[in-house]
């Protein structure tokens, strides 16, 4: 009862001010067909979603089709979103970079010429890595998040790391090679 009552209240705030519903709330909505929470979230991450296909693909007539096959695998995938399991915007970047890949592999690159917005690429493919990066720490232990933190973000060698911390070196260094494990393990499931 009370989920129906939040999906009744956020399709009225779609249809007053689609900015105000969460990332989570429109593709709750889209999983139920609503066009108008897809076309939201095409205004929210199309642009974005675009500049990662761009990204692999360095070809805009390809970037375009991986863009728009990464809109149909939002569509049909909205209803299996979790927002246990990570941010619902990583997991658009993400189904953007497996299409993108996907067109890779049937389309033959046709070679780019570097513009003045490759910069500005660079820069936003930067951010979204970091964006998956942040997702795979937040799904660590403390003691792994806390190592890889010390390790990657303040630059420590793993001895100054055991002595700030107070732990045997090998306790860390086999702290940060299972944390990095698991770190992998969960971008390769994105």
């Amino acid at each position: 009862m009370l989920a129906r009552i939040a999906r009744v209240r956020a399709q009225r705030r779609l249809a007053e001010n689609p900015s105000q519903l969460s990332d989570l709330e429109l593709l709750e909505l889209i999983a139920e067909g609503s066009e108008a929470a897809f076309s939201a979230l095409w205004d929210r991450y199309g642009r974005a979603v675009y500049r990662v296909c761009r990204g692999v693909l360095r070809d805009p007539q390809a970037a375009e089709d991986a863009t728009q096959e990464a809109f149909v695998r939002i569509w049909r995938g909205a209803p299996s979103v979790d927002a246990s399991k990570g941010n619902p915007a990583a997991w658009l970047f993400v189904v953007a970079r497996n299409a993108a890949r996907n067109v890779a592999r049937v389309r033959v690159p046709t070679p780019s010429v570097l513009s003045e917005t490759d910069g500005e690429d660079s820069h936003e493919h930067a951010l979204i890595d970091r964006f998956w990066v942040d997702g795979a720490i937040e799904r660590l232990s403390e003691s792994e998040r806390e190592v890889i933190v010390l390790a990657y973000f303040a630059d420590l060698s793993h001895s100054q790391i055991a002595t700030e911390l107070g732990q045997p070196l090998g306790t860390v260094k086999s702290r940060i090679r299972r944390a990095l494990g698991r770190m992998a393990d969960v971008v390769g499931e994105q």
